[in-house]
């Protein structure tokens, strides 16, 4: 087996789809020794920003010397960028490996290719739960100090939660994957306070109804509860694109002119979610000190959020693919309308996002919108976008992302900005593209 057959292997298993549950997981990784049962680790669910905290997070506990463990997902440009120790990618030979060996355990112990497994047979893993049990065997097999593990999707049900963490974290809660989580912030929040255990600190970002939701759970569970908005207060000093600095006081004390080279003040909430984090951690047993979250807030990098790639123009790519991100994205745009000059947005969606919604907050920014569709299959239609859009802009078609970005610079004044959003398969494709793209 080389490399892309591993991949195309493990790629071929989103024929599954997402399936709800823990049983084919937990069966899965008992066949190989439950790597995830001695694993100290920190669980990070929510709607957004969980992507971006657990990328802090990392940077600060290597910062502090941790041999660390990241999963997260979905990746940009590469599969490997999904399972990282220390920082660095998981070898492509050891993808190679673990995957012979789950791909022979899985033919072996699950259902073959069917919708109906016979009784006492499991359904086949699914490619996320492949990936998840890669993951722990990974970690144990280079003995991490601490693992943090991003949620895929929901929490109470998703093949990452047979963790058990020292600290659980939720970063807010919106309407996303309705289908599978609920209608509602209530449901939805039911779902996702699942990674909550008993006896386990959590750390909350989210408020309103869904905080109420979250507060019953841990109340429930004797789970003890930190919430960001009641126990921290922070001032941004500096807000740039390429540099935030903020004060914060806590709890346990002031953190003054922390700094993130991230933009956007949602990163700024995600920082202080870290923060609220590693200082659990503390409490608990693993030590971070102050020059350590401080360096590794100063040190993260997060690509595709919010990413400038070029200057003269300038190009910003961003992640948003959902309506809270698009808000987010809308409330950051239109604090930095002005130094933008005119905004040439660049969109390209799945078809099963709410890409109305999005449209709604980000197209009245724009001057031009240019319609494409990211490289996959789950990609929507330009055409179908364009009465909506039209509303905002003058709209153009563009077939691929070559072609959108082609036309956007054709757009484009030296004292322009393109943004291309709308999904990570989009920016992803945007990146491949770019010239100079080292990260």
């Amino acid at each position: 087996m080389i490399y892309a057959e591993a991949t195309e292997y493990l790629f071929g298993l989103r024929r599954f789809g997402w399936r709800p549950g823990l049983a084919t997981v937990e069966r899965l990784l008992t066949l190989v020794g439950d790597p995830q049962a001695e694993l100290p680790c920190i669980h990070i669910g929510g709607t957004n920003g969980k992507g971006s905290t657990a990328a802090m997070l990392d940077a600060m506990c290597r910062a502090a010397g941790r041999r660390t463990g990241l999963y997260t997902s979905p990746h940009l440009l590469s599969f490997t960028e999904r399972i990282r120790v220390d920082g660095a990618p998981i070898d492509e030979a050891e993808i190679i490996a673990l995957t012979k060996r789950l791909k022979a355990i899985a033919s072996g112990q699950f259902a073959p290719e069917t919708s109906q497994p016979p009784d006492g047979c499991l359904p086949h893993p699914t490619f996320f739960e492949m990936t998840t049990a890669m993951a722990f065997l990974h970690f144990r097999r280079r003995a991490v100090d601490l693992a943090v593990i991003e949620v895929g999707l929901g929490g109470r049900l998703d093949a990452t939660n047979v963790v058990r963490p020292r600290v659980a974290a939720i970063t807010n809660i919106a309407l996303e994957h309705q289908e599978y989580l609920g209608r509602t912030p209530a449901e939805i929040a039911r779902e996702k306070a699942g990674i909550i255990k008993a006896g386990v600190p959590v750390v909350i970002g989210a408020q309103g109804e869904a905080l109420t939701v979250i507060r019953e759970t841990a109340a429930r569970l004797g789970a003890p509860l930190t919430v960001v908005s009641e126990s921290y207060h922070w001032v941004i000093r500096e807000s740039g694109l390429a540099r935030q600095i903020f004060d914060l006081r806590g709890p346990r004390g002031r953190h003054e002119g922390l700094s993130i080279p991230l933009a956007g003040r949602h990163q700024v909430e995600n920082a202080v979610l870290a923060l609220a984090v590693a200082e659990t951690l503390v409490e608990h047993g693993i030590s971070l000190d102050e020059e350590a979250i401080r360096r590794g807030l100063a040190e993260v990098k997060w690509p595709g959020r919010l990413q400038v790639v070029q200057e003269r123009p300038r190009i910003v790519l961003d992640g948003a693919h959902n309506p809270a991100g698009a808000e987010v994205l809308a409330a950051f745009l239109a604090e930095r309308r002005a130094e933008f000059h005119r905004l040439v947005l660049v969109f390209g969606v799945l078809k099963d996002k709410d890409w109305r919604a999005m449209l709604a907050e980000v197209g009245p920014l724009a001057d031009d919108i240019i319609l494409t569709q990211p490289p996959t299959a789950r990609a929507a239609d330009p055409t179908d976008l364009l009465p909506v859009a039209r509303e905002f802009a003058r709209v153009t078609i563009a077939s691929d992302l070559t072609e959108a970005l082609r036309l956007a610079r054709a757009s484009a004044r030296e004292e322009d900005t393109i943004l291309v959003t709308g999904s990570l398969y989009t920016v992803a494709a945007a990146l491949r593209i770019l010239p100079g793209r080292d990260e």
